[in-house]
């Protein structure tokens, strides 16, 4: 039912969307753009599995739930370095049968999890593949209380210990605007937990009003727990009816899947669910997450061209019509291209710089094409033609 009525708001309300639905995971902000956002998810466990990647059963009435929520902000420094952070808030819910009991234990724990920091640098780009490289870091406030057999510790927020990562991300972005993004890297989790590879795959169908994502995020583990064959000597917090927290070597497998509606010029609502297939030492369960996200990019970096005026984006001619009164260009609604906009035309080289050849309209645009009708030739000793400069300005 929501999500037909989801469905039906899209068909409706053409007039609230904005131009992109969809940002990839790898893709950085332009200079003095920023993006701030706040995340919700809800995991419920169906299953544990332990460090040899047996499944353990829940006793009756035993089951736990986590629901987590994060305000993350990022702001480009130049037009190749982003800057992030934020918090993350936790709640965790377990439901365990009392010793000596037939009764049922209700415990919570809730509080602010962790803060971090966050520094991606983008490569220059090569045709439409774009790399990058990320780093982040993870301050968790808080420290466990160790658990023994005649005093029962409070149930834990999560593993305690500051978290440091680091690696690489690719990204594919076809002229259609539909993304393939790959991201991977080495992270160490926190105190007393073995160093992983985290990896994600990630794919969109883009369209004009929303996109579809599908992708999978994975952890695998380097296996040098310190405790991997001495795990009656690992410290022993509280950690309910879940293998999520304290683990030996973790890993898991979770696929998810996502519908992106655009809201307006620059917001946009992302609903996500996910399914965790396979994992070690950790929990297999369901998933389910809402983010509002508002996203501005600053052009105030752009090109300028101190003879004209000030410009936002520039691109190229590629096609020419027979008696020259239109042409297409390679920007579009990706690039926040809109009709009505006015595009300068210049032949730039080299030696002679930049001569304005003709001014225009746009009338048309798709994902990453607009055709514009010229509407004032400046220099008719030379030709529009395809390479053509074409720039124009969101102001």
């Amino acid at each position: 039912m929501k999500f037909t009525f989801i469905l039906l708001i899209i068909s409706l309300c053409p007039a609230l969307w904005a131009q992109t639905s969809y940002v990839a995971p790898t893709k950085i902000l332009a200079k003095k753009g920023y993006q701030l956002g706040v995340y919700g998810d809800a995991f419920v466990t169906s299953k544990r599995i332990d460090k040899d990647g047996k499944n353990v059963d829940f006793e009756d009435g035993e089951k736990f739930s986590r629901t987590q929520g994060e305000v993350i902000g990022y702001y480009g420094l130049t037009g190749n370095l982003q800057v992030g952070g934020g918090a993350r808030f936790r709640q965790n819910n377990s439901t365990n049968q009392a010793p000596l009991s037939t009764l049922n234990e209700n415990e919570t724990s809730t509080g602010i999890e962790s803060t971090f920091l966050t520094l991606t640098f983008a490569i220059e780009p090569i045709d439409r593949i774009q790399y990058t490289l990320e780093g982040l870091f993870r301050y968790r406030p808080y420290t466990n209380d160790e658990s023994t057999p005649v005093n029962e510790a409070a149930l834990v927020l999560g593993d305690q210990g500051s978290e440091f990562s680091g690696g690489l991300g690719f990204r594919y972005t076809s002229k259609s605007s539909n993304s393939v993004a790959l991201r991977v890297g080495y992270r160490k989790p926190g105190d007393e937990l073995s160093s992983e590879i985290y990896w994600q795959a990630e794919g969109a169908l883009v369209f004009k009003y929303a996109a579809i994502v599908l992708g999978v995020d994975g952890v695998t583990s380097m296996k040098n727990d310190p405790y991997e064959d001495d795990a009656l000597n690992k410290a022993q917090y509280y950690t309910g009816s879940t293998n999520l927290y304290n683990s030996i070597n973790r890993e898991f497998i979770t696929p998810y899947a996502g519908l992106n509606i655009a809201l307006g010029k620059t917001w946009r609502v992302e609903l996500r669910g996910s399914q965790v297939v396979s994992a070690r030492s950790s929990d297999i369960g369901t998933g389910f997450g809402v983010s509002l996200i508002r996203r501005v990019d600053d052009k105030a970096g752009a090109k300028v061209d101190s003879q004209f005026k000030e410009y936002d984006f520039e691109g190229t001619i590629t096609k020419v019509s027979p008696r020259k009164g239109f042409v297409v260009i390679d920007k579009g609604m990706g690039d926040d291209v809109q009709k009505g906009m006015k595009i300068d035309f210049f032949e730039f080289d080299y030696v002679g710089g930049n001569i304005l050849l003709a001014r225009g309209t746009v009338i048309s645009t798709k994902a990453d094409s607009s055709i514009v009708k010229i509407s004032h030739f400046y220099n008719t000793k030379k030709e529009l033609k395809e390479g053509i400069v074409a720039r124009g300005s969101f102001r």
